[in-house]
């Protein structure tokens, strides 16, 4: 086989060599060989290199995976590779404003950077949260001098895309359609996201978030700061006196207790206390201020805590809406409608006010299907026919419901069970072997596996008039848990195997 001469270029471009490879040699060789022809690689741990293809510009690219073939990525003659540091600093925004750098491995996709990026920041269950790309464009019009505010989180639609009517709707109830979120199964190159760009850190997915308190202050925060925003900006339709109860507690949190003398009408900036929709209300600051009175013996923290329990009680709390196009009943007409998504249900909602007319259980979700116009659900036996709506964000609904899917089974599989192998469905059988009155006591699982033939050779000892005999044991492959009184003859086993256990008996004289 013809050898692949390759344009290998160290970071920045300082220097430029052309090296025959073989296409069968894997990109862990071809580092190594890197070091070997250029004296200024050497330098730094080799596990943080690795070789880097991008595009004409620049701006988005593919790692090399150490265990590929160069001939696997069907490399031509002349090509250029990078073999650069894997290693990069990305920006974190949180959503209380405060930015983060933080060391990551550039190579490997977002779905493990999260475990670094929580990590660092204090947050056990990375798999609910996810990283946001921010619109700059908007930030650059909108502010003066480009120096001051926050990046809006608004997605980029074609023209073929747009419609105006749902334009106008998906503005005024705050769906998730333009939320511009950075595919966990990429790398962060891959997307041409470089070390210049910040990202928001949002929680995507709300799963556990019930069972934080304030022993968790960093978590706590991130949900009090996410709840709040969403009731401001109407994403969480409230009453006007439920709006006067959250804008109390947040008074509390960012002013203290109350203080008549400092607490009185025209102090609040109502707009960020208060949805749009009622800060021209008449009297409605010295409501506000009735509430804060009520939370004088608070703690801040606690405050955080109360207001999260009492945003949890919203019935729109913990959904993910998009706006999409339903089929009118005896009519050839699509009209707007909006598609909500919770940890435990697919909700279909007024478009309007946000009201629940219909929830399907999450486990009714047999099959779904996915196209560039259109989303569909199927709920088996649950409903007489299938539920399907126009949308252009149909392959982002199936990533929210496929999440969600993967987080139960995930915590299904490590919270607290009686089982063993992570079966929580398993259970403990105590079982009397007749006649060599002896008792089995092993785990029961409602796995199944392949049934597989065993030998177990049983521990024996046997006496005569010259001593003990030397005995031979087996071992099986399993994990067994039992206690064996006397001689076993035969016990059960579990499903997924099937052993057969040999005694020897001896009779001496």
């Amino acid at each position: 086989m013809s050898t692949l001469s390759l344009r290998i270029q160290l970071e920045g471009g300082r220097v430029t060599k052309t090296i025959q490879f073989h296409p069968n040699t894997t990109v862990f060789d071809a580092c190594k060989i890197i070091r070997d022809k250029f004296a200024e690689a050497v330098q730094g741990q080799p596990s943080e290199y690795g070789l880097f293809i991008s595009d004409e510009q620049h701006q988005q690219g593919v790692w090399l995976e150490a265990g590929r073939t160069l001939g696997y990525y069907i490399l031509h003659n002349q090509d250029t590779l990078e073999y650069r540091r894997k290693l990069r600093t990305l920006r974190v925004r949180m959503l209380d404003g405060a930015v983060k750098t933080i060391l990551v491995d550039d190579s490997q996709p977002v779905s493990q950077l999260m475990v670094v990026i929580c990590t660092k920041i204090g947050i056990t269950n990375h798999e609910e949260y996810g990283l946001v790309r921010e619109d700059n464009e908007a930030q650059n019009e909108s502010l003066p001098d480009n120096k001051f505010g926050t990046l809006t989180l608004r997605r980029k639609f074609t023209e073929k895309d747009r419609d105006a009517k749902m334009e106008s709707l998906r503005r005024k109830l705050k769906t998730d359609d333009e939320i511009n979120w950075v595919d966990v199964g990429k790398t962060l190159r891959e997307q041409g996201i470089d070390e210049s760009e910040t990202v928001l850190l949002r929680r995507r997915f709300f799963f556990s978030d019930q069972n934080i308190d304030s022993r968790d202050p960093v978590q706590l925060n991130l949900l009090y700061v996410q709840a709040r925003d969403a009731i401001l900006d109407g994403t969480h339709p409230v009453t006007q006196d439920k709006a006067c109860e959250f804008a109390g507690i947040q008074v509390h949190i960012q002013f203290g207790p109350h203080n008549e003398a400092k607490h009185k009408p025209g102090f609040l900036d109502l707009k960020d206390f208060l949805p749009q929709s009622y800060v021209r209300v008449k009297n409605i600051e010295k409501k506000i201020f009735a509430e804060h009175k009520k939370h004088a013996a608070l703690t801040e923290i606690d405050a955080k805590v109360l207001y999260t329990k009492t945003a949890r009680e919203l019935p729109t709390y913990g959904v993910t809406f998009f706006l999409v196009k339903e089929k009118m009943n005896g009519r050839n007409k699509l009209v707007p409608r909006l598609l909500g998504v919770t940890k435990d249900s697919v909700l279909r909602l007024d478009e309007r006010t946000k009201e629940i007319l219909v929830s399907w259980p999450l486990t009714t979700v047999r099959r779904w299907g996915a196209s560039p116009n259109t989303f569909t659900l199927d709920f088996g036996d649950y409903a007489n026919q299938y539920y399907s709506v126009q949308t252009t964000e149909a392959e982002q609904i199936v990533q929210l419901i496929a999440g969600y899917i993967d987080i139960i089974l995930k915590k299904k599989q490590t919270k607290d069970h009686f089982g063993i192998e992570g079966d929580e469905g398993s259970t403990m059988v105590e079982e009397s072997v007749a006649p060599s009155k002896a008792t089995f006591l092993q785990h029961e699982t409602n796995k199944i596996g392949k049934i597989n033939t065993e030998s177990l050779a049983h521990p024996e000892i046997l006496r005569a008039s010259d001593g003990e005999r030397k005995y031979t044991q087996g071992e099986m492959q399993s994990v067994q848990y039992g206690a064996f009184v006397g001689q076993v003859n035969h016990a059960h086993q579990p499903p997924t195997v099937k052993a057969k256990i040999y005694i020897k008996r001896r009779r001496y004289a």
